[in-house]
C-alpha cells in the first residue's frame, strides 16, 4: 500500500526477506490508521441514519399531521344525486348536510363559429381545392371571460398553398400581436361531419370571437369557403343557469362550481316535465363517518411506523466484536459475507441514543394526554385508540368500533382531540399540533446532529465537523506510515550494507590467514 523512493536491498546479504519483514512491522504501525478508519465508517453510518429519520420525520410532519389539522380530515361526507348522470358533486370541508334541488336549464358554452357541409380533402392545398385564390390575412379578435376588459387580437397569414391542418395549426397558436399571450382557441375539422369549426376555450358570456376585421375579399371567401357564416361575425359564450332550491343562478361562466361547500360538476340539462318546468335532482350530503375513521387510522399507522423504527434503534442489540471491515479485509470476503458482518457491525449504534429516548417520550407522552374538549371524549383512549401492553412501547391500536361510535355520538369533540389550537400546558392543544411541534424540535435536533442530505461539503453539524477531523487524522497517519516504511527500508539497507562489509572484510582475514 505503501511505496517508497529509497532503493531497497532486499536481503542479498543478508539473507533476510526483508519485504515480509517490513510489512509485518508495518501492519502493527497501521493499527491506528485503520482504527481511525473503522471510527470515520461508524460516524458515517450513523450520520446516514440520522439523516434518513431526518427526512422520514419532516415528511411526517409535513404531509401526514399536516393533513391531520385541516377540517376536511374531519369533515368528511358523501354526495348523492338522483340525476347523476347531469350532476355530480363532492364535498370541501364547510359541507352542510343536507337535501337540494338542483335544475341545470343551461350549460356554459365556449363562444364557437361552426361550418357545415363544408368538403375538404386534407391532402391537397386550399388552392389546388378552390378554397383560396391568393394568399391572405385572417384577422381574429377574442375576449376571454377571465379578464374581458382585454381584447386580444391576432392576424394569421393564411397562404393558398396551406393545407386544411396547416390552418387549424395556425389559429390553435395565435397569439395575440401585443403581449403575445395565446388567444385560447381551439379550430379543428371533422371529415365524417363535414364540419369546421373556431372556439374559444373558455366557456361563459364573456367569452367573445369577432371576426368582424375580415373585409378583404380574399378572407371573406376562406371564411365562407369554411361554412362560417360572415354576416353576423361575433359570436358569444353562454353561462351556466341552474335553479338551486328555488333561486335562479345566472352567473356562472362554467359547468364546474361550489355551492354550500359542495363542488358540484353540471354534465348535462335536466330537462322540462310534462307542465314544462325544470326538472330538479335531488342532491344529498351525508357525513361519511367510514373516511374520518380511516384518516384517523391512516395516522396511527403513520405513527406506529416512526415509533416501531426509533424503539428499533434505541434497543438494537451491539456486536463489539464486528467492527467496520477494511478494504483488504473485503478482498477475502464475499458480497453475501460483507453484508451479513455489516449487518452486526452496524447494530446498536444509536442504542440509549439521547435525542431518540428523548423524542420517544414526548411522542408516548403526548398520545396518552388529555385534551380539554368539554366532553367525556377527550382523549384517544376515550375514543378506542391506545396500547394494549407496556411491551408494545408506545404503538397504538385502533378499535375501529369504539371510533366509528364516538365520531357519531360526538364529531366536533373528536375533532378537538386532534386538531384543536390551543396552549399545550393548559391541555387546550389538540395532539396533532403537539406532535408537529415535537417533529420540529426532533428536526433541528437531528440536524444539528448530522445535517440534511444534500450538503455534505459545506456541513457543519457535529458528526460532519467530527469527520472532517477524523479525516485530517487519517491523512496525518498516512504521511507517517509512508515516512516509517521509507525509514525501516533506510535502517536494513544500511543493515545489508553493514553485513556486506563485515562479509567482505571476513573474506580477506581468511585469505590472508590462508597465505601464512
Amino acid at each position: 500500500m505503501y511505496t517508497s523512493s529509497v532503493t531497497r536491498i532486499t536481503g542479498l546479504a543478508s539473507g533476510l526477506d526483508t519485504e515480509s519483514v517490513v510489512k509485518k512491522l508495518m501492519d502493527v504501525e497501521r493499527i491506528p490508521l485503520n482504527q481511525l478508519k473503522q471510527k470515520q465508517q461508524k460516524q458515517t453510518w450513523l450520520l446516514d441514519t440520522y439523516r434518513q429519520l431526518n427526512t422520514d420525520i419532516l415528511a411526517f410532519r409535513n404531509t401526514t399531521l399536516f393533513n391531520m389539522k385541516l377540517s376536511g380530515t374531519y369533515n368528511t361526507s358523501n354526495v348523492t344525486s338522483s340525476l347523476s348522470n347531469s350532476i355530480s358533486g363532492n364535498t370541501t370541508g364547510s359541507a352542510i348536510q343536507g337535501t337540494y334541488s338542483v335544475a341545470v336549464k343551461q350549460l356554459a358554452g365556449s363562444a364557437s363559429f361552426t361550418g357545415n357541409n363544408v368538403q375538404l380533402d386534407k391532402t391537397k392545398t386550399l388552392g389546388e381545392q378552390g378554397k383560396l385564390s391568393q394568399d391572405t390575412t385572417f384577422s381574429i379578435q377574442v375576449t376571454d371571460p377571465a379578464d374581458p376588459n382585454k381584447v386580444k387580437i391576432a392576424s394569421i397569414q393564411i397562404a393558398a398553398t396551406d393545407k386544411i391542418s396547416d390552418v387549424i395549426s395556425k389559429i390553435n397558436s395565435a397569439v395575440d400581436g401585443t403581449t403575445q399571450k395565446s388567444l385560447g382557441l381551439q379550430a379543428f375539422y371533422d371529415a365524417t361531419l363535414q364540419q369546421f369549426t373556431i372556439r374559444t376555450k373558455a366557456t361563459g358570456e364573456a367569452a367573445k370571437i369577432d371576426l368582424s376585421g375580415n373585409t378583404s375579399q380574399e378572407s371573406l371567401d376562406l371564411l365562407n369557403n369554411l361554412g362560417i357564416d360572415t354576416s353576423n361575425p361575433v359570436a358569444t359564450g353562454k353561462n351556466t343557469h341552474i335553479v338551486f332550491d328555488g333561486k335562479d343562478i345566472t352567473n356562472l361562466s362554467t359547468n364546474n362550481t361550489t355551492i354550500m361547500g359542495i363542488n358540484f360538476s353540471f354534465k348535462s340539462t335536466t330537462g322540462v316535465d310534462s307542465s314544462g318546468n325544470p326538472v330538479a335532482s335531488t342532491v344529498t350530503v351525508t357525513r361519511d363517518i367510514d373516511a374520518e375513521v380511516n384518516n384517523i387510522k391512516d395516522l396511527v399507522e403513520k405513527y406506529n411506523s416512526i415509533i416501531d423504527r426509533l424503539n428499533k434503534l434505541v434497543t438494537e442489540q451491539v456486536y463489539r466484536d464486528y467492527q467496520p471491515l477494511l478494504e483488504e479485509q473485503k478482498a477475502d470476503m464475499s458480497e453475501k459475507q460483507i453484508e451479513k458482518w455489516e449487518e452486526k457491525a452496524k447494530g446498536g449504534l444509536l442504542r440509549n441514543d439521547s435525542i431518540l429516548t428523548g423524542v420517544l417520550n414526548k411522542m408516548r407522552g403526548i398520545m396518552n394526554s388529555v385534551v380539554s374538549t368539554g366532553s367525556s371524549y377527550n382523549s384517544l383512549s376515550s375514543i378506542g385508540i391506545g396500547s394494549k401492553s407496556y411491551q408494545d412501547r408506545g404503538k397504538l391500536y385502533v378499535d375501529e368500533a369504539k371510533l366509528h361510535e364516538a365520531i357519531q355520538n360526538d364529531p366536533d369533540a373528536v375533532q378537538k382531540i386532534f386538531s384543536q389550537i390551543g396552549a399545550t400546558d393548559s391541555g387546550t392543544n389538540g395532539l396533532v399540533n403537539q406532535l408537529s411541534d415535537e417533529m420540529q424540535t426532533a428536526i433541528t435536533q437531528l440536524t444539528k446532529k448530522a445535517g440534511l442530505t444534500g450538503n455534505a461539503e459545506l456541513d457543519q453539524s457535529n458528526i460532519g465537523r467530527l469527520l472532517a477531523r477524523i479525516q485530517n487524522d487519517i491523512n496525518r497517519q498516512t504521511d507517517r506510515l509512508f515516512r516509517k516504511e521509507d525509514q525501516y527500508y533506510k535502517q536494513f539497507t544500511e543493515m545489508e550494507k553493514a553485513v556486506a562489509k563485515f562479509s567482505s572484510q571476513s573474506s580477506w582475514l581468511y585469505q590472508q590467514s590462508g597465505g601464512f
